[in-house]
């Protein structure tokens, strides 16, 4: 029996419970004898000494205090009463009948007693209550014992049925010691049909299979992120030995040197992009907010891309509301916006349609870019926000990139508790974002 289990202190607690109540009523029980007890031995004393002062009062038969202590003496002998008459010396000169009764009284004689005067002598009427004494402790061992035996019945079945009910949590432990720790997918099983098992078992599965998808994404991002590290480094080591292998012309060492420069900034970029999704995810606190427009950075990340707009015959087209300020980091708005309009000018069709739309809510601001997309979306569309993942891995050397732009713009919006979402639209892609207003920013309606 272990002190930290839950069987071990529900049964005690249990346990004390029943003996603070037999202690109740045991008590209220033995307490209650005791009164009644009493108030009948006072009762019948009383009796006796008004039976003894109406005889003497009688004006007809005048009685004397010997008469009437002998005419009741065989009454008072069937309810275990004596009754003495003490002389004014204090010497007992008359008794109802042969008993342990002595006046003056000794100190726990096992009597109880009334004592009134009588002319010059005093009558003492006595009443034994040793006997009845035996009886209420009697009463009061044999109530212990059966509350001892109640309370240790209690205790037994309180500890069956607690580990009946408890049993379901012993077989889920064993069941995940037995699983096989080389199995991302481990499902339990519940032991009892019982809601609250139930209930525990399908949040533990849920549980599992979160951590199971966890370990899926950060398996396949360690793998990804391999592939996207090896290829540039073995490009690099590949141009310079090829360099190195025998002397060549100033053009071919400024073609090795150019290539190695190349693929040495698509490292860098790759490493400053890894390093900033690190710091997302593992940031205790966000830089200073500004009461800013993304209207504005929008603006700011369609200049450099204009050129590729219209390389690509998009058309673009922007609706901006009136007047719509957050608050936000000006660099995590910047980042996110920037990958946000990259990623829909380079995968948008070739003269399809970009669409940039910012709103005014009540309870913050919107902004939705929209493009042109005839490729497949995948079903699981939170794969897109993976790192490296790309939908159509053919036109990766069209697009360029390094496949961190989602998932920096998936850790810029959880990080600031913004809500991101991606999904299909009629032709294209929706990409909306949603800024809760938390700093209470007086909002303009367009007119």
């Amino acid at each position: 029996m272990r002190r930290n289990s839950i069987r071990t202190r529900m049964t005690l607690a249990f346990s004390l419970s029943i003996v603070l109540l037999m202690l109740v009523c045991c008590g209220s029980l033995i307490g209650y004898a005791r009164y009644a007890a009493v108030r009948d031995a006072d009762r019948r004393l009383a009796d006796a000494k008004l039976a003894i002062l109406q005889d003497l009062a009688d004006p007809e038969e005048q009685p004397t205090l010997t008469e009437t202590i002998r005419e009741h003496a065989e009454e008072w002998k069937a309810n275990n009463l004596v009754a003495l008459v003490v002389s004014a010396e204090g010497r007992i000169r008359l008794t109802s009948q042969p008993s342990a009764l002595t006046w003056p009284r000794r100190v726990n004689d096992g009597w109880r007693v009334v004592s009134f005067p009588v002319g010059k002598e005093t009558v003492v009427v006595g009443l034994r209550w040793r006997a009845t004494e035996n009886a209420l402790r009697t009463q009061t061992l044999d109530l212990a014992g059966i509350s001892l035996l109640v309370t240790l019945a209690a205790a037994g079945g309180a500890w069956l049925l607690v580990g009946k009910t408890l049993s379901p949590i012993g077989s889920l432990s064993r069941q995940a010691q037995a699983a096989s720790v080389d199995s991302l997918h481990i499902h339990l099983n519940a032991a009892s049909q019982d809601a609250e098992v139930v209930g525990l078992v399908a949040t533990l599965n849920g549980l599992l299979e979160r951590l199971a998808e966890t370990a899926e994404v950060k398996g396949r991002f360690y793998a990804a992120a391999s592939h996207e590290l090896r290829t540039p480094l073995q490009a690099l080591s590949g141009h310079l030995e090829v360099a190195r292998s025998r002397p060549r012309s100033e053009e071919e060492y400024r073609a090795a040197i150019d290539e190695a420069y190349l693929q040495t900034r698509r490292l860098i970029s790759l490493t400053q992009d890894l390093l900033f999704l690190n710091r997302l995810e593992t940031a205790a606190s966000l830089p200073p907010s500004e009461s800013i427009d993304p209207a504005e950075f929008c603006e700011r990340a369609l200049t450099p891309l204009r050129p590729l707009i219209a390389t690509r015959a998009l058309r673009l087209q922007t609706m901006y509301a009136a007047e719509t300020p957050i608050s936000a980091p000006p660099l995590h708005v910047e980042m996110l916006v920037r990958n946000l309009i990259e990623n829909a000018v380079k995968y948008a069709t070739a003269g399809g349609i970009v669409r940039i739309t910012t709103a005014c809510l009540p309870d913050g601001a919107q902004l939705e870019i929209f493009n042109t997309f005839d490729s497949m979306l995948p079903r699981d569309t939170e794969r897109l926000f993976e790192p490296f993942f790309r939908p159509d891995a053919s036109r990766n050397a069209e697009t360029g990139g390094n496949g961190l732009g989602l998932a920096i713009c998936k850790a810029v919006a959880a990080a600031n508790g913004w809500k991101l979402m991606l999904y299909r639209e009629g032709e294209g892609v929706v990409a909306r974002v949603s800024f809760p207003d938390k700093a209470g920013i007086r909002r303009v309606e367009p007119e």
